[in-house]
């Protein structure tokens, strides 16, 4: 089975319709989104549209708990388009994490960490003994997280922690304009251009030093 991930897509449709189309034509079995569905880009109920359409499950973003938060026709600080009453409610059944399974595997998707959808996964707070340990808690194959609009990726005896970066296009906001496609049968992950659909390198988080 191989499974599509997507990741901050924040009110960008065009960005979501292209990434779909690439990862169809990669094979994908299904496709997830580990959140961030609104916020900087302009057209939210587009894209609600889109993922309920093609059926893309999502977790809930800390974008999506704002837009909650604030409610129906409060401007975004972040600039993005204003959701609607069918948007925001499609958001409030969003939840903090997804457990996914296929060919003998199961992972779990979150947005930011496994504690908190605002906490970074970055190498500097989050070495490998940490995503071990997040693995072995979860007893996942996979963890799947979002929210730095970076791309990376480590893997261990334990399985795999991997963030496809951010599919969004927008200039108030840092993004890799990439999604990832992962094999689950084997935990291999490629990293491909929103764009072009073309691979992106991605070098793997190295393990601890041991001195």
């Amino acid at each position: 089975m191989k499974l599509g991930l997507i990741s901050d897509v924040h009110g960008d449709p065009v960005a979501l319709e292209l990434a779909w189309a690439h990862l169809t034509v990669l094979g994908a079995d299904r496709i997830v989104c580990a959140g961030d569905v609104v916020g900087y880009g302009p057209l939210p109920d587009r894209v609600v549209s889109f993922l309920e359409t093609h059926q893309i499950a999502s977790v809930r973003g800390n974008h999506d708990r704002w837009a909650l938060e604030r409610g129906l026709g409060v401007p975004d600080e972040f600039g993005g388009g204003l959701p609607s009453k069918e948007t925001l409610a499609y958001l409030a059944t969003l939840p903090f994490d997804l457990p996914v399974a296929g060919s003998g595997r199961v992972g779990v998707v979150v947005h930011g960490s496994v504690n908190d959808d605002m906490e970074f996964v970055t190498r500097e707070k989050h070495p490998p003994h940490v995503l071990r340990g997040w693995l072995e808690d979860l007893r996942a194959d996979f963890l799947v997280v979002g929210h730095t609009h970076r791309p990376m990726w480590y893997r261990c005896e334990s399985g795999l922690v991997v963030n496809p970066g951010s599919v969004l296009s927008a200039p108030r906001a840092t993004t890799s304009r990439t999604f990832a496609l992962l094999d689950l049968g084997t935990l291999d992950v490629t990293f491909h251009d929103v764009e072009s659909g073309a691979p992106v390198e991605v070098e793997p988080w190295p393990e601890e030093s041991k001195g």
